[in-house]
């Protein structure tokens, strides 16, 4: 069956881009997967209506925490009603990968792929990996073009099952290249960036054509819309 799953990456994100893009999937009755990095009002609140995994972040400078058990008992805290986690960056080794299982985690996505169509497969801890058709930042970063060219109508039209995962930021920003998102985080203090007021991100967004457009694209042509929840049902 050729279907897509949509993924959120919460990233930090402020409250009006988390906002904005549940909002835009939820209009269309998409119900995302999201791994999340922190509390979120909107988040928790539709809880019931979501699919919500973790997004630790393994590093040393991390504000989950200096260690991987540290890191591990913060994530775990956070509401969520998943058993699948996607490290952000997708900082991992096999430590971490074996606390998170040993956590509880089930599902791991953690093989972002550039347009190629991977069945999950089981890694040594028994953990599902369901591989990444699309992420929108490497997408940008590849350069690859904003319309439905040959080259991507082809690869969606490919038989399986395709994971594209959107970071709110990016789509209420409608990035236009990988170097715009960019000018924008360094601009722009951590915290600053975690309070970003509609306002701002209205000051922000580009105005041409961007990822959000793509991605809408993407959704638009694509004959199923499935979920990480029924992939589990599935293996």
């Amino acid at each position: 069956m050729n279907s897509l799953i949509i993924t959120l990456d919460i990233d930090w994100a402020c409250e009006p881009a988390i906002e904005d893009t549940l909002d835009f999937l939820k209009n269309l009755k998409i119900t995302p997967t999201i791994f999340t990095t922190h509390r979120s009002p909107r988040i928790e609140a539709s809880l019931s209506e979501l699919e919500v995994g973790l997004h630790p972040y393994f590093d040393t400078s991390s504000s989950h925490g200096s260690t991987i058990p540290e890191i591990v008992s913060h994530v775990m805290s956070l509401p969520h009603n998943l058993p699948a986690f996607r490290c952000h960056r997708y900082a991992q080794c096999n430590t971490s990968r074996q606390a998170m299982a040993e956590a509880g985690m089930l599902i791991s996505s953690n093989v972002c792929t550039d347009l190629e169509t991977v069945p999950c497969f089981k890694d040594r801890f028994g953990l599902l990996e369901v591989p990444i058709f699309l992420e929108d930042g490497g997408y940008l970063w590849r350069k690859h073009p904003l319309v439905m060219n040959s080259y991507l109508k082809e690869m969606m039209k490919k038989e399986g099952m395709k994971v594209i995962t959107i970071h709110p930021m990016h789509f209420a920003i409608n990035t236009p290249d990988f170097g715009y998102m960019y000018k924008i985080k360094q601009s722009v203090s951590r915290e600053a960036w975690k309070n970003m007021t509609k306002s701002t991100l209205n000051d922000f967004r580009w105005k041409g054509r961007g990822i959000r457009d793509l991605l809408v694209d993407l959704i638009q042509m694509s004959p199923k819309i499935s979920s990480l929840r029924e992939l589990i049902a599935a293996n």
